[in-house]
């Protein structure tokens, strides 16, 4: 795969997450075996307008070379909140907070980490 097709994966799985955790809190968090009282549902959908942002940065910037510091910068904070979110839905996971469900969302952090290492690495 090229690396220029990265960004508009990205793209595609920050607007998926983003937009469930906006539009349907409850059903969508209901899918991971996380049951949300009001509380939960304000601050998934505050989750989701942040995921969405990063979608609509990521796909603004599809085009824009990694050697310029704006992609760059995008690029490596949203590397650092896949590292850092990576441990906390592992545990999650782990200690039953979410049902075997909760595997994909680390799976995509420890994907979404890697690919963009990779693609801010890549020589």
């Amino acid at each position: 795969m090229k690396r220029s097709n990265l960004p508009i994966i990205w793209t595609f799985l920050y607007a998926v997450f983003g937009m469930g955790l906006l539009i349907v809190p409850v059903e969508f968090m209901a899918q991971y075996g996380v049951t949300l009282d009001e509380n939960g549902v304000l601050i998934a959908r505050v989750l989701g307008s942040a995921l969405s942002a990063f979608a609509i940065l990521f796909y603004l910037n599809r085009k824009i070379a990694v050697s310029e510091k704006s992609q760059y910068n995008l690029v490596f904070a949203s590397m650092i909140y896949n590292i850092v979110d990576t441990p906390i839905v592992l545990l999650a996971t782990l200690h039953g907070t979410m049902n075997s469900m909760g595997w994909m969302p680390v799976g995509i952090h420890v994907l979404l980490a890697v690919t963009m290492a990779y693609y801010i690495y890549k020589k």
